[in-house]
């Protein structure tokens, strides 16, 4: 299980500051804000640190909040992530125009909204109701690729926006001469996608296909389309950068951004899913409640980046003693879960291997520090398969060592 460093979470952030979209993280209860990059305060007349703690309430125009309510309206454990359908105006520019998606962050408390500048989208979406020939005009010098495709007598494009060569490595002529050269570009999902389409399956007005270059690279096109007699019509725009960029937050949101361990939230799901194979298998679970004895006095001694520098090596030690397939899980300050099956003869004693590690000084510069671990394991088959039931008792197994060794010391 490979641990996060901290240049990760730095790359994510320098990657926000240069974006042109712009992007906010708040509060869900009070809308307070969090975190905005420079393209969102900008378009506010302010610098990002002017901004955080304000309330959204006081700087969204009238149309802009009525918007920011009714996605947070919809947002919800079974719709995490969810586009706004109406795109809306700058705020800082009447005639620009904003398309904005968000998503729930920090188990739902917290949303991240990343509004794109789809002024040319509207604009063309404006001309495609007036005239074929304002369309056709348009689009050609759209940013966005724009198509229209008819199922007879054989599948293909009746039209590609020149921009498609941007986009897929390949002038427009390339696939208007041949659909399948489009269909062979895609992945397994994408391909089965189109094909179900192509067998009277409605294809949704919204949604991802993910293609590779001739150059190598992966790139992924959001699609929106609109039905027509005997075909379709819509525009994809390019949203791998973004893409890639919700996957980094939302793998920061189930990870401990200091170790790269599972969090609460992501060990809640694991060890549900644990439970659930081992389970049906009828083969035992051990849980692993694991706590670090003297990490309070590291810190208040040495400072907190020197405890860091320990807590990465205590993780770096328990990584090596479980087995791949094992869960290992931050849940506190110096508190980790591990969740493994008991099948493995190996791993009966994982409880006394992990002691042995754990106990070894931990070098930091020339600094030594000890932190031995108190362990406290369970397993399913005393305790049962409730996942709350099963932390609980693994919580209490490790607090009856931590006491049992406080009281050798005092004999």
């Amino acid at each position: 299980m490979p641990v996060v460093p901290d240049v990760q979470r730095r790359h994510v952030v320098d990657i926000l500051e240069v974006m042109p979209e712009r992007v906010v993280r708040y509060t869900r209860r009070d809308r307070r804000i969090l975190y905005c990059n420079q393209s969102w305060a900008l378009g506010h007349g302010a610098e990002p640190q002017d901004l955080v703690g304000l309330c959204l309430d006081d700087l969204l125009t009238p149309a802009a909040l009525d918007g920011m309510h009714s996605q947070l309206a919809g947002l919800g454990p079974e719709t995490p992530s969810l586009n706004d359908p109406k795109m809306r105006r700058a705020p800082d520019a009447s005639e620009r125009w904003l398309s904005w998606v968000d998503q729930l962050l920090a188990d739902g408390d917290e949303v991240l909204s990343i509004g794109r500048d789809v002024t040319d989208q509207h604009t063309a979406e404006i001309e495609l109701a007036a005239s074929e020939a304002r369309f056709r005009s348009l689009v050609d010098r759209s940013v966005d690729v724009v198509f229209g495709f008819a199922f007879a007598p054989v599948p293909h494009f009746t039209y590609l926006s020149p921009s498609v060569e941007r986009f897929l490595g390949h002038a427009r002529e390339f696939f208007l001469d041949d659909f399948g050269r489009f269909y062979e570009m895609l992945d397994d999902d994408g391909r089965a996608l189109i094909t179900s389409a192509l067998y009277d399956s409605a294809l949704p007005e919204r949604y991802d296909l993910t293609f590779l270059r001739p150059d190598g690279r992966v790139v992924i096109g959001e699609m929106q389309i609109t039905y027509v007699d005997g075909g379709l019509q819509g525009i994809s725009r390019d949203v791998t950068e973004m893409r890639t960029l919700q996957a980094e937050l939302e793998a920061l949101a189930l990870r401990d951004p200091l170790t790269g361990l599972a969090n609460r939230r992501l060990l809640d799901e694991l060890l549900a899913a644990a439970i659930q194979r081992n389970r049906r298998s009828e083969t035992d679970l051990a849980i692993a409640f694991v706590d670090l004895d003297g990490f309070k006095g590291v810190n208040d001694t040495h400072g907190h980046e020197t405890g860091d520098a320990v807590l990465r090596e205590v993780v770096r030690r328990m990584l090596t003693t479980v087995r791949d397939a094992d869960v290992v899980a931050r849940v506190g300050g110096d508190e980790f879960v591990i969740v493994h099956d008991t099948m493995d003869r190996d791993h009966c004693d994982l409880v006394s291997r992990l002691d042995r590690v754990l106990a070894e000084p931990i070098d930091v510069g020339d600094i030594s520090v000890s932190c031995p671990a108190s362990i406290g394991e369970v397993r399913s088959s005393r305790i049962g398969w409730e996942p709350a039931a099963l932390l609980a008792a693994a919580d209490a197994a490790m607090y009856a060592v931590k006491r049992s060794r406080r009281a050798r010391h005092l004999i």
